[in-house]
């Protein structure tokens, strides 16, 4: 049997991918996104910061209108993780795992994050409903309502305080998983003098029903609340990237520049795997569209690009 090589592999099926297969595909390249089905696109969180949606929409919602544009256009998607990566040459990458194995003229690394979340029993059951990660994404839902903040760092102090914009029934946990806290002195106190709650302990249990968090118990105290949010942080998942040779900054993020090229040719990286735009559904768009522009681009002969 001949061996198919397509012209590019996308690694992750959140908007970053899909963006960068509905381009490859409208440019007549032949795109196929190999995808884990995870992430945080597959909850059931509501986005309602991303343009066009004035009710907002599931994140899970979006990633199925993604996937269906795409397809409309010749995508193709292949369920199954990616657990080995080799460039046999320059303008060949193998890509083997639970998806089978698959040949591409260049590969897209749009792998995101995992989300660290407090040790706590079920916690999938409340993550996108009342237990969320981000300020950007989802501050405004605290407005006015009792809402609970989890970190362990100076950052995470610093954005405690900017919940302040919206509420004022703030209390602050300091706590980590696995490691210590590293909160420097002032920073409690910067929190304390704007009126924050700050206790210092473990997490033992949440109290709550069909997703909704109604009491924390912390600290050996009871906390009522009605949101809470997880400022302990992110885990880049580079790995694949990584065993192609790409190059990672010190927090483990992709480096790429600003056509999304890693240091590997052929190789780009779009998303929350990369690290120097913000981490919203925007940018992850508009970093797919990106490296599916460049990819193309760079996947034509010499001779069409002088």
């Amino acid at each position: 049997m001949t061996k198919q090589i397509v012209d590019a592999l996308i690694v992750g099926g959140g908007p970053a991918g899909l963006s960068a297969a509905i381009y490859l595909a409208r440019a007549r390249r032949t795109a196929v996104v190999l995808d884990g089905d995870g992430g945080r696109s597959i909850g059931p969180q509501v986005n309602e910061n991303y343009l066009g949606f004035p009710r907002g929409v599931k994140a899970s919602r979006l990633r199925q209108l993604g996937r269906r544009q795409a397809e409309r256009f010749g995508a193709r998607f292949v369920g199954g993780t990616v657990d080995a990566a080799t460039c046999v040459r320059e303008d060949e990458f193998v890509l083997v795992g639970d998806c089978g194995e698959w040949h591409g003229r260049a590969v897209i690394v749009a792998t995101g994050v995992t989300d660290v979340w407090p040790a706590i029993p079920n916690v999938e059951r409340y993550i996108g409903r009342s237990l969320f990660w981000c300020i950007v994404c989802d501050g405004f839902r605290a407005l006015g309502r009792r809402t609970l903040l989890i970190g362990a760092t100076d950052e995470a102090a610093t954005t405690a305080c900017q919940f302040l914009t919206y509420t004022k029934k703030l209390t602050f946990v300091a706590t980590g998983v696995g490691d210590e806290v590293t909160i420097a002195p002032d920073k409690i106190a910067m929190m304390e003098e704007h009126g924050i709650e700050v206790v210092e302990g473990t997490i033992d249990r949440v109290d709550g029903a069909r997703g909704q968090i109604r009491r924390v118990h912390a600290c050996g105290e009871v906390y009522d609340v009605d949101l809470v949010f997880s400022l302990l942080g992110q885990v880049p998942n580079s790995r694949l990237a990584a065993s192609l040779g790409a190059i990672l900054d010190d927090r483990g993020y992709v480096r790429i520049d600003g056509e999304q090229r890693t240091n590997v040719r052929l190789v780009y990286a779009a998303g929350d795997v990369t690290g120097p735009y913000a981490h919203q559904v925007t940018s992850a768009v508009h970093e797919g569209a990106t490296a599916a522009q460049t990819a193309n681009w760079d996947l034509y002969p010499a001779f069409q690009k002088e």
